[in-house]
């Protein structure tokens, strides 16, 4: 089991009504599962150190089986969790002897886990680790300076417990992040525009030219820089600097902010325009700066995608390795069955002749070969007026393929025959693979390869995975071809508005807004709010 030693542990100070709330939860479910606070609770700090979505940062991370990591400042250990999974053993470090408690309390069934209240310049340790974790702590090194001295001098400090191969994982806020400069509150001033405005707090922002200084003047000979965004804190993808966003940012990314009262502009709809300039690894929200000596192998992993909002069972990472291979790997150990069910749904794909992309599983991971070929959202999406014969070629090939993906049921078999009773639904597939959109297809001269096939349905209509593909995709095919035109080409009519509703629910199941509903309430920013206080600037801006 886990173990505490508090031999170091400093007077013991006041705790908030919050952490005394989190801790109750912690005991009231010592199988860590948290939903149905998640879903009664509105308060970020929580929902901050309880949520399973913390898990993404780390999730994708590769480090050995064999290592022995150090995590500094864990909080109440919502990282702990994936890091005693990922490595033979953890040691955490929390000044706070209550915080300390609760994490030992967390993971009491953890056997690998050492907890330690206390400083972590106060306990002396002789160990050497092979990875060391700061997540946000060097912010407050230096008490919110801009002085680099203190953070230096600290990531110096931290050399004495690494082993020669060690690395070095600092996740930080970027001053010049563009969440910033559209009106969010810097987290260390709780004003908006934040470190921008030259006003200390209590924690300080680094820049990335700020941050490689740091880094190499502390002794770090090899640095590499990660991009998690939206930020480090709920991370859905995370892009490097040999794999930077493309068009399909917008379909991975979920912007959200708990204080949105003082945003004046969307972030989501200016990444286009940041990365078209070169401008995305200088306004990039947060970083995961990897460091080492000339003896570290740094973690291959150029790109990675993090499901982790769908629950232990379901949440996955998809990770590329350079221009090689691409791994679908479970994001905890919960998640193995999912992946081989995944396999299963691409070697039955592959049965009925469709055309997939190869993949092999080992050992609870499945393993594909990097694909050149563009997406097949990407592709629609470049395609120009005028091009209608394109698009409808397109679909009809994708219309054949959902056909062909399975063997028919009996029409009295529809699961769906109660949404819209009496209409012509077509044919009845014995299972429905309900991802078959753009969205998990590349184009490859004029053939589709699918991908990420996770869900099926057993007896559905052919039209809802018809129905998804066009759903997901009319928005930027408007100016090409008009939804009635394709409504009316694979006969949608009449089962269109109950197939949405269909969607809604799959879409809410999916993504478990009973859960997030408060995540997602983050998410919905209110643009008229926006709006107000543009026009709010533009008059104290005309006194």
């Amino acid at each position: 089991m886990a173990k505490l030693h508090t031999s170091f542990a400093g007077p013991a100070m006041p705790v908030s009504q919050v952490d005394q709330d989190i801790d109750r939860f912690i005991t009231a479910h010592p199988d860590r599962n948290f939903d149905k606070v998640l879903e009664e609770e509105d308060r970020w700090s929580v929902f901050f150190q309880l949520t399973d979505l913390r898990a993404g940062l780390f999730g994708w991370y590769e480090m050995p089986p064999e290592a022995d990591v150090l995590e500094i400042g864990a909080g109440f250990g919502a990282l702990t969790g994936i890091l005693c999974e990922k490595a033979a053993h953890v040691t955490v470090t929390e000044r706070s002897l209550f915080r300390a408690r609760a994490i030992t309390k967390r993971y009491a069934d953890c056997n690998n886990l050492d907890v330690y209240a206390g400083d972590l310049q106060d306990l002396h340790f002789v160990r050497k680790y092979d990875v060391i974790i700061l997540t946000g702590f060097l912010s407050i090194v230096g008490a919110g300076g801009s002085d680099e001295a203190p953070y230096v001098a600290y990531l110096k400090s931290l050399q004495n417990y690494m082993k020669p191969s060690g690395r070095l994982l600092l996740a930080v806020d970027n001053r010049f992040g563009l969440k910033y400069f559209c009106g969010a509150r810097d987290p260390y001033r709780q004003e908006p525009f934040g470190e921008l405005s030259g006003v200390q707090g209590r924690g300080h922002l680094f820049s990335r030219k700020e941050m490689e200084h740091i880094v190499q003047t502390a002794g770090f000979a090899r640095q590499k820089f990660y991009y998690p965004l939206p930020d480090y804190r709920l991370p859905q993808v995370v892009y490097t600097d040999e794999h930077l966003p493309g068009c399909d940012l917008h379909e991975l990314l979920t912007p959200y902010d708990p204080s949105a009262d003082t945003r004046v502009l969307p972030e989501s709809e200016l990444y286009d325009d940041i990365l078209a300039n070169d401008a995305f690894a200088f306004m990039a929200n947060s970083f995961l700066v990897e460091c080492g000596g000339n003896g570290a192998d740094l973690c291959p992993v150029e790109y990675a995608v993090i499901t982790a909002d769908r629950g232990p069972k379901r949440s996955v990472v998809t990770s590329m390795t350079g221009h090689e291979e691409v791994w679908k790997k479970p994001l905890t150990k919960a998640g193995a069955g999912a992946i081989q069910t995944l396999a299963q749904h691409m070697a039955a794909l592959a049965e009925r002749g469709l055309d997939i992309v190869p993949c092999q599983l080992k050992n609870n991971a499945l393993r594909m070969p990097y694909v050149k070929a563009p997406l097949l959202t990407s592709y629609l999406q470049h395609l120009a007026d005028g091009e209608k014969e394109k698009v409808l070629a397109i679909f009809d090939r994708l219309w054949a393929a959902i056909l062909q993906s399975s063997p028919p049921a009996p029409d009295g078999d529809n699961a769906l025959a109660y949404l819209a009773e009496g209409a012509d639904w077509g044919v009845i597939l014995r299972q429905a693979y309900i991802d078959m959109v753009p969205m998990n297809i590349f184009y490859e001269d004029g053939k589709l390869i699918f991908f990420n096939q996770e869900c099926v349905r057993e007896n559905y209509p052919a039209k809802y995975p018809m129905f998804r593909a066009v759903y997901h995709s009319y928005a930027y095919l408007d100016s090409i071809v008009s939804l009635d035109e394709l409504k009316e080409r694979y006969n949608l009519k009449r089962v269109w508005e109950p197939l949405v509703n269909e969607e809604q629910e799959f879409i809410a199941a999916t993504r478990r807004y009973n859960v997030y509903h408060q995540f997602y309430s983050w998410a919905d920013m209110d643009r008229s709010r926006m709006l107000k206080n543009r026009q709010i600037l533009k008059i104290i801006g005309n006194e």
